[in-house]
């Protein structure tokens, strides 16, 4: 089987304010599909250069993009959404999601680190029996945390932003978290 690696990472186009995001999934599952690829691949000694290719893309596209993107998603985006989410309903959904993706955030780590030492090796070109069943599940699970994602939160979050006056998550990624906060608080108090 033909592995076919992605040079694709992240989309920097922010035209909505769950653009940002939506489309850096693009990367996500493209490479995790890769992943889910070599799961499946006949890996044999010596390591053919297409596994090896697409191992490197996919130890350097989860160091590079997956762990910022777990980190900007944590660290900005879900703390805005709650900053500015309306107490009542809106707000308990809101905590909810935040809670189950962070949470499989924290798991979805765990699987990686799993597999990350087989993968390595294989990036190096060194034969390595990599876990085909943790390989392909890592890939299923993040694919599933991915359109949850696209399916659920981030239209909540782009109805909760929509009266914030924030054009772009991008914003909210180069804003401070205070700053935000103050403004969802001064937009509630005078709408």
């Amino acid at each position: 089987m033909r592995v076919q690696p992605t040079g694709e990472y992240m989309s920097t186009e922010a035209q909505s304010p769950v653009n940002d995001f939506s489309q850096c999934h693009v990367g996500i599952i493209q490479n995790f599909e890769a992943l889910k690829a070599l799961g499946t691949s006949d890996i044999s000694d010596p390591v053919s250069p297409e596994i090896q290719t697409s191992a490197k893309r996919l130890v350097q596209f989860y160091k590079e993009v997956v762990l910022n993107h777990h980190q900007e998603e944590e660290q900005e985006l879900f703390n805005v959404v709650l900053d500015c989410a309306k107490p009542g309903s809106e707000l308990t959904q809101a905590k909810a999601m935040v809670e189950r993706l962070t949470q499989e955030h924290r798991n979805l780590e765990k699987q990686w680190k799993g597999i990350e030492a087989d993968v390595k090796k294989l990036a190096k070109g060194k034969f390595s029996k990599l876990d085909k069943d943790a390989s392909v599940s890592m890939a299923e699970n993040y694919l599933a945390h991915a359109h949850y994602e696209e399916d659920a939160f981030l239209p909540l979050s782009a109805e909760i932003l929509k009266d914030t006056g924030l054009e772009s998550l991008g914003i909210t990624l180069h804003t401070r978290h205070d700053m935000q906060k103050n403004l969802c608080l001064y937009l509630r108090l005078t709408t």
